[in-house]
């Protein structure tokens, strides 16, 4: 079983909540983060709004690690519920570690910083016969993402997984480029009667416990 980083009361040590003063450096970090994944345009009003609904409790938390004067990771929370149900979660909006920290354990103290704070939500909504506050995430990425889909695999249960179709505003060329793979990859399961599909599905199927079976 995977050890936890994080104490019961006080959650990660070295992960601090973000405070209005934090917001212009959490801001550039959040247009990195932009520059590396993003698959829209970015509008600069509604990414600071979103950081101020988070440094203003109006429903959302950050988090984040220092090195020295300089905010090096950031973990954004949202709290939310879905279209049919007003039971509340917490969504992860992002994870994201500067580059020239990236071989450090951050992004994992991140994570487990997520989980701490749904044990700490969900006590307390239990002592007022509330429902529980679990935490959700996903990954939205074309970058590393074998990776940072077996990291939070080690971490929690795999439910379903998020797929994308269309022309995309930016990293277009990345996604024609996986939809053309996608195509090579079905017009030869075809060919050989397999329901083989492209090695990272694969692998979210076999993380999610999905069998041959159910597909």
């Amino acid at each position: 079983m995977t050890k936890v980083l994080y104490h019961p009361d006080s959650g990660v040590e070295g992960v601090r909540v973000a405070t209005p003063a934090d917001e212009d450096q959490i801001y550039m970090l959040l247009l990195m983060l932009h520059a590396e994944n993003g698959m829209f345009g970015v509008n600069p009003a509604k990414v600071r709004r979103g950081i101020q609904h988070a440094t203003q409790r109006q429903g959302g938390i950050i988090f984040c690690i220092d090195e020295g004067p300089f905010i090096v990771a950031t973990l954004g929370l949202l709290i939310t519920s879905d279209w049919y149900s007003d039971d509340e979660y917490l969504l992860e909006r992002w994870n994201y570690v500067h580059p020239e920290y990236r071989k450090s354990n951050y992004a994992r103290k991140l994570l487990e910083q997520s989980k701490w704070t749904s044990d700490f939500f969900t006590r307390g909504a239990l002592k007022k016969g509330r429902p529980p506050m679990p935490f959700q995430c996903g990954i939205n990425s074309f970058e590393r993402t074998e990776g940072k889909v077996r990291l939070y695999a080690r971490h929690m249960a795999c439910i379903g997984a998020f797929f994308m179709y269309g022309v995309l505003p930016r990293q277009n060329e990345r996604a024609q480029e996986e939809m053309r793979r996608i195509q090579a990859m079905n017009e030869k399961a075809h060919r050989e009667r397999s329901r083989e599909v492209v090695p990272l599905v694969e692998m979210i199927l076999r993380v999610g416990g999905v069998n041959d079976h159910v597909r």
